[in-house]
C-alpha cells in the first residue's frame, strides 16, 4: 500500500486533464469541494461524500482556488478480487455512483480501517487489506439501490452517443457512421465529444474496447478470443493498442493475480 499528502501539488487547485486508468477508483471526500466531470455529467463532491469510478472511465475534477481540501483515494485492480468476488463487486463499476452523507452510513469508517493498515507489518497487511476492500464494498453495494445521487448532463446528444457506443462495442463504431447515425456532421461530433469528455470520440471508442477485452481475458478468455468478441479485427492492432494504453502486452495478465498486485494503491 502507498500513502502520500498531495495538498500542495498544484493539480489540486487547477484541476486534472480528462483521464482513465484501469483501476477501479474510490474516492472519499473528507472535507472540501470539487466538481467531478465524468463523460458528459457533472457530479458536486462536498464534504462527506464518496466517489465510485469504474475503471476505463474518462474523469477529471476542479477545486475552488485557494481552498483547502483533505481526500482520500482508493485504487485498485479488479484482480485482487478472486473471481466470485469479482461476479459479486464489480457490477459496482459499470457506471459511476456518488453517495452523501458518508458519515451518516459509516463510509468514513471503512474508508479509514483500510488507511490504518499502513501501521500493520507486511504479513498481516496483505490480508487485513483485502479484508477492509470488501467490508467497505460490501457497504457501498447495499446502499446503492436507494442512497447515490443523480448527476447533471452537460450534453444530452453526447450522452446518447455514449450510450449507443456502450451498448455496440462490438459493432463496427466509425466516425462516419455515429455522425449518420445522431445527424450531426463528423467535425462538429468530435469537437462536440471532445469538450463534454474530454478526449476524442474515437480515442474513446479503443480505449472501452481494451477495457472490456482486458476484463474477458483476466476471466478466463484467450488473447486472441477476446480481442475478437470486442471488434478488434486484427489481433496485431489489438496487440498495439493495448501495449500503448497500458503500457505492457496484454499476455501479462496471464499471470497469476497475486503477482501482479498485493494492496489497493491508497492516497491521502
Amino acid at each position: 500500500m502507498y500513502l502520500w499528502d498531495i495538498k500542495g501539488d498544484k493539480e489540486v487547485y487547477e484541476g486534472r486533464v480528462s483521464h482513465c486508468h484501469k483501476e477501479c477508483e474510490i474516492y472519499y471526500m473528507i472535507d472540501g469541494e470539487a466538481e467531478f466531470l465524468i463523460e458528459g455529467h457533472k457530479y458536486l463532491i462536498v464534504s462527506d461524500s464518496l466517489m465510485l469510478i469504474p475503471p476505463n472511465c474518462f474523469h477529471q475534477w476542479e477545486y475552488a482556488m485557494g481552498k483547502v481540501h483533505h481526500r482520500v483515494c482508493i485504487h485498485f485492480l479488479p484482480e485482487m478480487l478472486n473471481r466470485t468476488e469479482r461476479d459479486f463487486f464489480l457490477d459496482l463499476f459499470v457506471e459511476p455512483l456518488h453517495f452523501l452523507d458518508g458519515l451518516l452510513y459509516n463510509l468514513n469508517f471503512y474508508v479509514q480501517s483500510i488507511i490504518d493498515c499502513k501501521q500493520m507489518e507486511a504479513s498481516l497487511r496483505k490480508i487485513a487489506v483485502k479484508c477492509r476492500m470488501l467490508a467497505l464494498l460490501s457497504q457501498i453495494h447495499f446502499l446503492r439501490s436507494t442512497k447515490t445521487v443523480k448527476p447533471v448532463v452537460l450534453d444530452e446528444r453526447i450522452c446518447a452517443v455514449i450510450n449507443y457506443i456502450g451498448e455496440h462495442l462490438r459493432e463496427d463504431l466509425s466516425l462516419d457512421i455515429l455522425s449518420r447515425r445522431f445527424g450531426i456532421t463528423k467535425n462538429h461530433l468530435n469537437v462536440l465529444f471532445h469538450k463534454t469528455v474530454g478526449t476524442p470520440l474515437m480515442k474513446y471508442v479503443t480505449v472501452k474496447r481494451l477495457g472490456h477485452a482486458r476484463q474477458e481475458i483476466i476471466s478466463g478468455a484467450r488473447l486472441g478470443e477476446a480481442a475478437y468478441n470486442i471488434g478488434f479485427n486484427d489481433y496485431s492492432a489489438f496487440y498495439r493498442a493495448y501495449k500503448t494504453f497500458y503500457g505492457c502486452p496484454p499476455s501479462e495478465l496471464l499471470i497469476n493475480s497475486s503477482q501482479l498486485i498485493d494492496y489497493p494503491k491508497v492516497s491521502q
